[in-house]
């Protein structure tokens, strides 16, 4: 008589700092360092500096994944669906700086997610260790002008790239975040 076992619970999302954290800390000594691990369904940030010996961690219950596909999956989906994204974000990281301490000269961000790598292409230079704030205010840019319609020079993802390029954006804005290493998590 076959029993049914029961099912073998999801495995838990990565709460460790990225491995690439540790060299470009190296690299770049001179860098405070904000750590975006985002994934389909949660993210986790840490605020790591070098004054102080442990980071400060957050779990958001956001996720790219979630936001791609409540908002902007549908073939319908245009510039309100992503400026709903961008207020349920900004709703999200806004608060977290509160407890953060004050930035060095240099904040730079490292976001390790699924989908870094097809963004990471667009870049101008995509094998740099840093990425410009700039660079990706505009190609977010070119997102928009692809979903406002215009076609010359506009960007086309996938619902979960550019769920995941608002997030980086609205992150990298609101954090005040000089530049950005992209690491495909």
């Amino acid at each position: 008589m076959p029993t049914s076992q029961p099912a073998k619970p999801p495995a838990p999302l990565s709460t460790a700092l990225p491995p690439g954290l540790a060299a470009l800390q190296a690299r770049f000594p001179d860098h405070d360092w904000l750590v975006l691990q985002a994934d389909p369904d949660a993210c986790h940030v840490w605020r790591v500096a070098a004054q102080n010996a442990s980071p400060i961690r957050h779990d958001l219950p956001l996720g790219y994944g979630q936001l791609a596909t409540q908002y902007l999956s549908r073939a319908s989906a245009g510039a309100g669906q992503v400026e709903q994204v961008i207020e349920l974000v900004e709703d999200q990281i806004m608060p977290l700086t509160r407890s953060w301490p004050a930035p060095g000269p240099q904040l730079a961000l490292l976001c390790s997610a699924p989908d870094t790598a097809a963004l990471l292409a667009q870049l101008p230079d995509p094998q740099a260790a840093l990425q410009t704030t700039d660079a990706v205010e505009q190609l977010f840019n070119r997102y928009a002008q692809h979903m406002m319609g215009g076609s010359h020079g506009g960007l086309q993802l996938t619902p979960a790239q550019a769920a995941l390029l608002v997030l980086l954006r609205e992150c990298l804005h609101h954090w005040g975040c000089q530049q950005v290493a992209l690491q495909a998590g």
